[in-house]
């Protein structure tokens, strides 16, 4: 009863605000979640490999809307994402700019990417908000795919072949160019590192530049941190990733400076992103106005956001939005897409 009259109050607070999308955890050990695509019921747990003749396509962006259900957004298509929105307290005062994210989206007719997703097992790790280069794992391998606009198919992705000593597996980014990918080094994760090209069409160098993240990767040295799931924000001014020593883990900000480079990490709205005994809060995407963070959430095993007034590293994230049992979920610009992962494969949904 309490629970229902937050939700209630907190919807209609947020009424007028614009669109909230879904981080995910392709560093999770977690089960992944049952399928999105085709289906109006939960499917069995059991996520299988690859796209099926039943999945929908989605090489281009031209998918139904839907209206906008009563208690915010829909857990995936067809109803089909978990339990109802669920708002929950935090600090943070509620923006009086609209963000761009709307937390009464209505995510529907998921859809599988076209010549990304295939009969091999998918992950997404990073889309630029332009939505013209998506990152993902391919049967654990990196590939990068490019299409010329946001109408066009992607192409089925180039490998990408990453140095010894570094890898995706504990997630990825890309810059909002395309021209910039963050690793994580492997197997220590300690430090963040990038490959780099001159432009989308070309292929990425095999060389790990650290010289933007050395502040980044000496506060390891220090403190004993490791890193996963790195996020950088379309105005490439802010870089989010979690931060854990031993069981403990929060999620933390740094900020580019006049050099260039990443500044030292700060923790991002005290105690909101903490996690223990090892169930970590992972970044997935960050809205284009900077606004909303999305970011798996180990412990509930499901797919959150979180608002803030400002994109100021020191404004906190407030209220909670759960986007059920999506995985890595991330939006275009303009937070009317969502991609994330579905039983093996990458997937789009409209609101």
């Amino acid at each position: 009863m309490i629970r229902s009259c937050i939700v209630r109050r907190f919807a209609s607070a947020l009424v007028p605000m614009l669109c909230t999308l879904g981080v995910s955890g392709a560093c999770s050990s977690e089960p992944r979640p049952p399928s999105l695509v085709g289906s109006g019921a939960q499917p069995s747990p059991e996520e299988g490999g690859g796209s099926t003749s039943s999945a929908g396509d989605a090489g281009s962006a031209g998918l139904s809307a839907a209206g906008e259900g009563d208690d915010g957004a829909s857990g995936a298509a067809g109803e089909s994402g978990g339990p109802a929105t669920a708002f929950g307290g935090g600090a943070g005062t509620v923006p009086s700019v609209r963000p761009s994210c709307d937390p009464r989206a209505t995510w529907s007719a998921a859809a599988s990417v076209s010549k990304v997703s295939s009969t091999a097992a998918e992950v997404l790790l990073a889309l630029t908000p332009d939505e013209l280069d998506l990152a993902f794992l391919r049967d654990g391998a990196l590939f990068v795919a490019h299409r010329p606009d946001a109408l066009a198919p992607f192409s089925s992705g180039d490998a990408v072949s990453i140095p010894a000593g570094w890898t995706a597996a504990h997630g990825a980014s890309l810059s909002a160019d395309g021209r910039r990918l963050v690793l994580v080094s492997d197997p220590d994760q300690k430090k963040l590192g990038e490959l780099t090209r001159s432009s989308r069409g070309n292929a990425f160098s095999a060389i790990i530049d650290t010289s933007a993240f050395l502040a980044i990767n000496q506060d390891s040295d220090f403190t004993r941190r490791v890193y996963a799931s790195p996020v950088v924000s379309a105005g490439d001014d802010q870089l989010f990733f979690n931060s854990s020593l031993d069981a403990y883990s929060t999620i933390v900000v740094s900020s580019r400076t006049a050099a260039g480079s990443f500044g030292a990490p700060k923790t991002l709205s005290a105690a909101v992103f903490d996690g223990n005994d090892g169930k970590r809060r992972l970044p997935t995407g960050v809205s284009a106005d900077g606004l909303t963070l999305f970011y798996f959430n180990e412990e509930s095993a499901e797919e959150e956001a979180r608002w803030r007034a400002t994109s100021s590293v020191d404004s906190p994230l407030y209220d909670m939005l759960s986007l059920g049992g999506r995985r890595a979920a991330t939006p275009n610009s303009a937070c009317d897409r969502l991609y994330s992962t579905s039983s093996g494969d990458v997937v789009v949904e409209q609101d």
